[in-house]
This record gives C-alpha cells, sequence and structure tokens, in this order.
C-alpha cells in the first residue's frame, strides 16, 4: 500500500511546465499524521467503498421510514463519501446526519449549498444577505467575518463544505440564475469578496468551494434547465470569469465547482459542458490554473449535465477530471456504470484510488478522524446567536447604497416643517420599512399591490398629493412605473427605496431622474428594509457601493456617503455590549411582572447614538385587556420635569430671557410682596427653594359643606372606605362646588381635568394663591417640589409668550420626530395607544386613561410645569440624546452647547440633585435612584407613575423604564421595594462593561 501511495502522491505532484497551487489547509496540516490515518483507513477499505467515496448524495433531510430506507441505502450499498442536504430545519438534518454517520464505516462529508449561509436551505437559522448585496460593502473584514460565522454555525451542524463562494461575475442584466447570487460585475472586486468569504469559512475548518467554473456570469440560461452558452473570447475569459477563479486558487483555497456551461473558446466539442469537459477541468484547471484542491461537478442531475444516452455523466465527470460526483440523478446506476467503466479500462482504477486517498485527506483536515455526533440539545440557540444576529444587521446597515441625493434632501431634515407619506409599491401598508420610518416621525402608510384596482390606486395617489415628501419603497419587479408615479415625482419630493435587483431601477427610469434620492436596498427582507429606513432618516449613514451597473442610470462603483444624524436601531455587539447580560432585563421585568409590581412596562437601552434594547412587555392592566407595544404611550409623571419644562426653560435661557440668579418673582408677578418674591430660579432649579413638596389644589374645588369630618384616613373605616395609598384611605362622598366645577364643556369651563370634567378657567387664579399663600421652609435646604417647577412653567410661559405645550411642540417634539412625546394626548391619538393609570376613585372618580395622573397637573388641565407629558420610550430617547448631543439632533441645532452643558453638568453644591435634573447619590447607595455604577456625571429623573430615564455622558449611554406600577392603585409600591429600576440600569452596565 505505501509503494501505491507514494506513487499517487507523485502524480499529483508532476508539474506540466505550470505553477501548481496547494491549498493552504492540506498545505498546514500535520502531514505525518494526517497519512497514517489516511493509510489506515484506505488500507481497510473495500473496492466498493473506495469508488463509493467519490459520490456525493442528495438528500431530504425527513426522519420518515421512507426517507431514511432510502438514504440507508445510499451508504450500505455504494458506500456514498458524502450527503448534500436539501432544504429543511436544522435539528431534522442535524438527527438525520447523526443515523447516518452511525451507519457509515467510513465518515461522510456533509455540504452545504449556503451561498448566504444557512438559511439558504435550512429554516429558522439567521439570514444573512445575498451576495450582491454584499458586493456593495466596502469593509471585506466583515466579509470574512461573516465567513466565520457561517463556518460556526456549519460546524454546529456536522457541515464540513460549503458550496461557496459564488465566484461569477454577472454581466449579464438578463441572467436569469446568478444575478444576486454574484457579488457583481467586477471581476477584482468579485475576487476580494469571494476570498475574504472562502478566507473566514476556511480559517474555521470548513471547505470553500467556489463555483461555477469557469463563469456563469454571461448566461442568458439558467444551467438547472438546459444547457447555458458562452460564446466570449479566450482573452476575454481570462481577464474576466477566470480571473475571480484564479486568485481564488492561487490563495490557496480548497475547492473548486465545475459548471454545466459550453464554452467553445475552450472545448470546441459541441454541447459538451464545461463540468463533463477534460479540457476545463484538467488541461485548464488543474494543469494550466494549477489547482491542487478538490474539483467537485455541479449537481449531475441538473439538465445542463446532460450526455448522450450512451454516455454516463458520473463517468464522462470522472474522465473530466473532477474529484467527486455532485447529486447524480441516478446514484445507485451510476455507481455501477463508473464500476464498469474501470473494468472496462475506461476509467483508471489508479485514478479513481487516488481521489479517493484527496477525498480521505480533506476528511483529516475537517476533522473527520475524530468525528463527534452532534449535540442537538439547544442547537437552534447556538445556531442563532446573538453575534450571528448582529453580523446579519451589520452587513445590511454597510451595504444599502444612496445612489442620489439632490440638494442633499438625505438624511430627512426640519420633520416639523414637512408632511411625510410612505407608499410601498408591491407589499402591504406597514411592512418593515414602513415600521421603521415611524419609529422616526409620524408617518402616513399607503400601498399598491399587484392586484390593486385602477380606481383604488388613483384614490392612493389623490390622496399622496397631501404630502410634501413621499417614500416610496418598491418590494417587486412584477409592478411597471406608472403615469400618476412619474406625475408625483415631478411634482412632489419623491424619495425611492428599491428591495430588488438593482437593474430594475431601470424600469423606472423616468421617475427616477424626476426623484429627489435613490436608495438600494437590494433584497426585500426585514432588515433590508429597515435599515433602508435608518439611511433615509440618519439613523445609520450610508456607505455602500453600487456592485453592478444599472443601464442607462448609475455605473458599478456609485455610492453618495450620507451622514448619520438621529438615533439608530442595531444590535447589542455594534457597541461592544453583551446581549447576553443584557437579556438579564428580562429576567427582572418578569420578576416584577410575576410580583404585581406593574402590569406591564417599556424598556430601552441606546448608546453611541444607537437603540440597543427597546422592549415592550406584559399588558395595560392586570386583566391583560391589551398587550404593550412599542407605541404605547405611558404618563411620565414628574419624568416631565426633565423632558418637558426644563426643555423650555433651557431654550428661554439660551435665547438670554433670564439668568439663574434672576428672581422667580420677576417672571412671575404674582409672587410679587409674598414670602417667595426672593427666591432664585437657580433655588428652584435645585429644589431648594423652601417651597413645600406639593399642594393639593383640588381642595380649593371641594364643597366643603357635602361631608363632615376629615376627607382623609390612616385606617379604613365606614366613612373612608378608598384606599388612597399604602398610608392613607379617603371618601369619595362629598361633591365639587358648581361654580367651579362642571360634568360639561362649555363656556368658562374649558379646563380639562378628566372625562366629563371641567373645571372653571378662572381657577388657576386659585391655584396661583394658593402657592402665594404656601408655607415656606428654610431656603437652600433639599426639599423636593412640585411647585418649583409649577412656577417654571409659568414663567417660561411668560417670557416666551406662548403655551408651554405649544413651544415645546413647535420648537422641539415635532422637529425631532418625537411626535409621541405630548401634553393632553387624547388631542391626537386614539385612546387605546395610551395605557392607563390609576382607578382614581376619590379626586375623578374613574379610570385615568390619556388623562395626567398628577392632580396638580390634571387642574391646570394637563399641561402643567411638574407633570403631564406622556411618552412611548422610543420617542423619549430623542430627546434625551438631544441632551447628548449638546443640543444636536438630526443635523439641527435646538440648543446651544454652552447651555446643554451649564443644565446637564452642574450639580447644587448641598445635595445630589442638578439644575432640573436628579442625579445618583454617590457613596449613599441606598438613598441613590441609580445602580451603584452609574458615575456621578448621570442625569435623569423618576416618575411617580414608575417611569425613570438617565442619561451617561460618559458611557454615551441612555436608559429609560416606563411602566403603570399606579395602575389600579397607587398603593402599589412593589416597584420601588423590589428596586426594579436601579436594578435593572445595575444590569445594563454589566453589559456595556
Amino acid at each position: 500500500m505505501k509503494k501505491i501511495y507514494f506513487w499517487v502522491l507523485c502524480c499529483f505532484c508532476v508539474c506540466s511546465g505550470w505553477a501548481q497551487t496547494e491549498p493552504a489547509l492540506m498545505a498546514n496540516v500535520d502531514k505525518e499524521k494526517m497519512n497514517h490515518w489516511v493509510d489506515s483507513v484506505f488500507d481497510a477499505m473495500s473496492y466498493d467503498e473506495r469508488i463509493g467515496q467519490l459520490f456525493m448524495v442528495i438528500a431530504e433531510p425527513k426522519s420518515d421510514m421512507r426517507n431514511m430506507q432510502k438514504l440507508m441505502r445510499y451508504v450500505n450499498e455504494i458506500k456514498v463519501g458524502g450527503v448534500l442536504f436539501h432544504k429543511g430545519n436544522p435539528v431534522t438534518q442535524a438527527e438525520v446526519t447523526n443515523r447516518l454517520q452511525k451507519a457509515s464505516r467510513v465518515p461522510l462529508f456533509i455540504s452545504l449549498d449556503g451561498e448566504w449561509g444557512l438559511s439558504m436551505r435550512l429554516s429558522n437559522t439567521t439570514r444573512f444577505p445575498k451576495n450582491m448585496m454584499l458586493g456593495a460593502i466596502e469593509d471585506n473584514t466583515l466579509i470574512e467575518e461573516y465567513g466565520k460565522e457561517v463556518a460556526r454555525q456549519c460546524r454546529e451542524m456536522g457541515i464540513h463544505i460549503n458550496f461557496a463562494p459564488d465566484l461569477d461575475v454577472n454581466s449579464n442584466v438578463d441572467n436569469p440564475v446568478i444575478g444576486l447570487r454574484s457579488f457583481g460585475e467586477n471581476p477584482d472586486m468579485v475576487a476580494d469578496k469571494g476570498i475574504a468569504y472562502a478566507r473566514g469559512l476556511e480559517s474555521k475548518g470548513v471547505l470553500s468551494v467556489s463555483k461555477h467554473f469557469p463563469g456563469h456570469g454571461d448566461t442568458s440560461d439558467d444551467s438547472h434547465k438546459t444547457l447555458p452558452s458562452v460564446f466570449h473570447s479566450m482573452a476575454r475569459l481570462d481577464s474576466v470569469e477566470l480571473l475571480p477563479f484564479k486568485r481564488y486558487i492561487y490563495d490557496g483555497f480548497s475547492g473548486v465547482m465545475t459548471g454545466h456551461l459550453y464554452i467553445p473558446a475552450i472545448d470546441k466539442t459541441p454541447n459538451r459542458p464545461a463540468s463533463l469537459s477534460h479540457a476545463v477541468v484538467t488541461d485548464l484547471l488543474k494543469e494550466k490554473i494549477g489547482f491542487q484542491g478538490l474539483c467537485f461537478t455541479d449537481a449531475l442531475a441538473m439538465k445542463g449535465a446532460t450526455t448522450k444516452k450512451t454516455d454516463n455523466p458520473s463517468v464522462m465527470a470522472l474522465l473530466a477530471g473532477n474529484d467527486v460526483l455532485l447529486a447524480p440523478a441516478a446514484p445507485i446506476n451510476d455507481f455501477t456504470a463508473v464500476k464498469e467503466a474501470i473494468n472496462e479500462g475506461i476509467l483508471s482504477l489508479e485514478e479513481i484510488e487516488a481521489k479517493c486517498i484527496k477525498i480521505l485527506q480533506y476528511k483529516y483536515i475537517v476533522g473527520l478522524n475524530q468525528y463527534r455526533p452532534i449535540d442537538t440539545q439547544d442547537l437552534m440557540k447556538r445556531l442563532n446567536s446573538p453575534h450571528a444576529a448582529w453580523l446579519a444587521a451589520k452587513l445590511n446597515s454597510e451595504a444599502i447604497t444612496v445612489l442620489k441625493n439632490t440638494s442633499d434632501i438625505l438624511p430627512l431634515k426640519q420633520l416639523g416643517k414637512k408632511k411625510i407619506a410612505a407608499l410601498a409599491i408591491g407589499d402591504d401598508a406597514g411592512n418593515e420599512f414602513q415600521t421603521m420610518l415611524n419609529r422616526y416621525d409620524s408617518i402616513a402608510s399607503f400601498s399598491i399591490g399587484r392586484n390593486a384596482s385602477a380606481a383604488a390606486i388613483q384614490k392612493v395617489y389623490n390622496q399622496l398629493n397631501n404630502y410634501d415628501i413621499i417614500i416610496c419603497s418598491v418590494h417587486t419587479v412584477r409592478i411597471p412605473e406608472s403615469l400618476p408615479l412619474r406625475q408625483l415625482s415631478a411634482k412632489k419630493e419623491l424619495v425611492y427605496a428599491f428591495f430588488t435587483l438593482p437593474y430594475f431601477c431601470k424600469d423606472y427610469k423616468n421617475s427616477i431622474q424626476k426623484a429627489k434620492a435613490l436608495v438600494m436596498g437590494y433584497e426585500n427582507t426585514p432588515l433590508a428594509q429597515e435599515y433602508a429606513a435608518q439611511v433615509i432618516f440618519g439613523g445609520i449613514g450610508a456607505k455602500g457601493k453600487l456592485p453592478v451597473s444599472i443601464p442607462g442610470l448609475y455605473y458599478s462603483g456609485t455610492g453618495v456617503f450620507t451622514e448619520k444624524t438621529r438615533l439608530g436601531y442595531h444590535e447589542p455587539e455594534e457597541v461592544g455590549a453583551n446581549a447576553v447580560r443584557l437579556d438579564v432585563i428580562e429576567s427582572i421585568v418578569s420578576e416584577g411582572l410575576e410580583e404585581k409590581a406593574f402590569p406591564g412596562c417599556q424598556v430601552l437601552v441606546a448608546k453611541d447614538g444607537m437603540i440597543i434594547y427597546d422592549k415592550s412587555f406584559g399588558y395595560y392592566d392586570f386583566d391583560k385587556s391589551r398587550i404593550v407595544t412599542e407605541t404605547s404611550v405611558y404618563d411620565l409623571a414628574s419624568a416631565s420635569k426633565a423632558s418637558g419644562t426644563l426643555l423650555a426653560v433651557m431654550k428661554a435661557y439660551d435665547e438670554k430671557k433670564f439668568t439663574l440668579n434672576n428672581k422667580i418673582a420677576d417672571f412671575v408677578p404674582a409672587l410679587k410682596g409674598s414670602n417667595k418674591q426672593d427666591l432664585s430660579i437657580k433655588e428652584l432649579l435645585y429644589h431648594q427653594s423652601g417651597l413645600i413638596s406639593s399642594i393639593n389644589f383640588y381642595l380649593k374645588a371641594i364643597d366643603k359643606d357635602s361631608y363632615t369630618g376629615s376627607l382623609y384616613s390612616n385606617a379604613k373605616n365606614a366613612v373612608h372606605p378608598i384606599r388612597f395609598d399604602a398610608k392613607t384611605y379617603v371618601r369619595n362622598d362629598f361633591s365639587y362646588l358648581p361654580d367651579l366645577v362642571s360634568d360639561k364643556k362649555k363656556p368658562g369651563f374649558t379646563t380639562e381635568v378628566a372625562r366629563n370634567f371641567y373645571v372653571s378657567d378662572s381657577f388657576k387664579d386659585s391655584i396661583m394663591q394658593s402657592i402665594v399663600d404656601s408655607r415656606l421652609g428654610k431656603r437652600g435646604k433639599y426639599v423636593y417640589s412640585c411647585i418649583n417647577f409649577i412656577l417654571l412653567k409659568m414663567m417660561v410661559e411668560n417670557l416666551m409668550d406662548k403655551p408651554m405645550d405649544r413651544l415645546l411642540h413647535d420648537d422641539f417634539y415635532a422637529g425631532l420626530g418625537a411626535w409621541h412625546v405630548t401634553y393632553t394626548p387624547l388631542k391626537i391619538m386614539d385612546t387605546l395607544q395610551i395605557v392607563p393609570t390609576e382607578d382614581d376613585r376619590f379626586v375623578r372618580r374613574q379610570l385615568l386613561r390619556g388623562y395626567v395622573h398628577d392632580e396638580a397637573a390634571a387642574f391646570q388641565g394637563g399641561v402643567s410645569g411638574n407633570a403631564g407629558l406622556f411618552s412611548n420610550a422610543n420617542d423619549l430617547a430623542k430627546v434625551l440624546q438631544l441632551f447628548l448631543n449638546q443640543g444636536v439632533y438630526g443635523g439641527e441645532q435646538y440648543l446651544s452647547m454652552e447651555t446643554c452643558r451649564l443644565f446637564t453638568q452642574s450639580k447644587s453644591p448641598t445635595s445630589r440633585r442638578g439644575l432640573g435634573f436628579d442625579k445618583p447619590a454617590i457613596g449613599s447607595p441606598q438613598s441613590s435612584p441609580c445602580a451603584p455604577q452609574a458615575p456621578a456625571s448621570v442625569y435623569g429623573h423618576t416618575g411617580f407613575t414608575g417611569t425613570c430615564f438617565w442619561v451617561d455622558p460618559e458611557n454615551q449611554l441612555i436608559y429609560i423604564f416606563l411602566s403603570n406600577r399606579v395602575n389600579p392603585s397607587r398603593a402599589n409600591n412593589k416597584l420601588g421595594s423590589l428596586n426594579i429600576r436601579p436594578r435593572i440600569q445595575e444590569a445594563i452596565y454589566k453589559a456595556i462593561k
């Protein structure tokens, strides 16, 4: 045996005048150990087993008896060397693989036709982009990382070979089979991308097999159905089609797949497929180019591999020089034909054994000498790892390409001044693209499907005339450009996003030429849609370059770079955070839900300008009447102080309307002459004014003659049956003064407290007087007071000559695209979108939903300096990112850097408080509202209803927690006793370290 083996190796090492390139995996293996294993296996193999090693059959990953009997026959009768699985699910394929490997005396090669990873064949696995989208990516280290991840997943699945990369140079617009499977039209770029992918695969021990040699990119036929022809000259083939393969081979990769192509410049034999051509496989690939690795045929069951009836395709493939016969149509018949060809001297037994030995060598290289069954426990979790999710997102985000950006319309700006609509062509309204758009602003959504009537289509276009900017997404190649669309592009600011092959843009040429912008998304997948939407609004910058030319429109290499100007959405790994550690948040929230600390909540984490965690949990109430979603809106309670009133104060300060040492009485004249006339604005912001914590303004509206005794009791009794808070019970048998309260809106009674509850418009005077008459404590001492911010709101309105809610909407929230951040939300959104707070059976005697929970704010019509703001976590994050960006968001300056620094960095010398913000109590963890890990620079606020937000400039971190822990009663303080909010913040810090 040793002598035969030596002779075989010598045959392979003979140089015919051309450079031979030994694959790197072979060059780097310990050959002594490899040869020892190969010798031992080969010597023990039967004649049939040696022939069988050359066969790789195609198999269904099904575990039913009929399929398993068929596969076992291949293993036991023709001793196949490998299996290529069809489409299926990972767990079943793993189970079938284990059974086949157990039955086979020689370990089997398991292969994958996975040009874009496992998801090409296996359901519920990470969906990576196809090659043309990857061709748009400038950073090839990402392509290599992608190869590594595909290899990791392959190893988890017991897969040793991936039939990738596809090195076809797609230079034919009408190519029916390659298209998105190609990296592009530039041979060097295709080589660069393919080599990076192959390097990643082989660095993790999976053999890469490039295809379809000598090049399937410039064909108009599908080799699955017929034999395509390539009529280029040898010079052209050498400079275009062959170039990526030669570079791949010279870089030392292991496998090449020969394609079913008729190429007369190489082999003039009529209708001879390259895969069955000695001139192609042996003369060109092996001898001239010098490839020494494994040579696979494309699937021999394809129509392109059809031979004369007297010829057997497997025999022809071996005569051509292939090593592995992939997916023959009739494996058992072909196995018999190969044996007969050997017996008849048509095929050389020595050559067959040499191929067998080479296959065994590569089986050793991929570790089959130490075969281990696939562990199916938690297999799906291991496959769909956080890193895989990040990488898929990263590849999509890096590929999105802006082909046109007239007047730098992208990223979109001045959202508060534009009405925006989104039109989906070939997909439903509310798809992933439009959903992501709506995270940036309030976008009206429309769609036109393939079966839409002319009347329905015209109705959509008529409605679109009411908008300034139209974002049109194209999701299908089956709906052509229409006249109304061309007309729309001529009179509106039209932004296109295509989720198709780039070539399809040529069919929309007229309207594209008139459009303001064109974004290429390449594929109609959720991630492509989401990141294209982010590019449009500046959540990410556009970095992609077009990998192919679009006839009459754009050349290959076109790509306009845009800037990141707003919050983006990405996986935690993008900012270096640990996704597994962030999952601790869910366990903490689950504890809160189980303990009934709150019925539901939203948790958001943003770092470095990226939202990396945004999840909704639970329900609107403990009756589980409605699930919390990302668009659910919560009452922020006192968090309104820092996200609403303080913004208005900072705006007025920015415009030099006051100084911090000014007296509040200078701007709220009613305070003059009172014991509060000398209080400074700084004292109010630091909560060191001496003003009492709160005032129950509603008492002024109650008819004191309607009851006897006290409204409150520290114990439940017949008179005080209603629990108000943890220590107090109340009565509700009192009446309101009819000259101050009405159950209908009418002249003089326009201040809405709750449903069917209005107070006199003069009640604001009573509120002011209550503040003037209130007790004043020691100035300079920290006492948290809602009255401070009620006065600051009055100051701002007097200074800016505008209601504070309108000021904040016009100058901040509308421009930020934060339309969920609002006072009196029932004026702009459906009740069902708003999460209820308390079932107030005392003051308002109703379930509060869309009406502010805080009584002081309620009796001011829902707009107060201390409370009243509603929001979801997503839009609140925009306000907080504005702080982090020192006054800038969406490419626009809202506040000066100096003002932002003053208000976010200042700290009271006598307490933990900042200028309007709360801060950690450093050194006093028991009294701190934050986690112990929060640095001193953190600022934010909590809210009585169960909310908080914290901004960390050192770590560029935002944390938001929104809940309705007061539903159904404010007496429930388990949110505090379980320390839910600081524990979540602690988990976040552990995840980013």
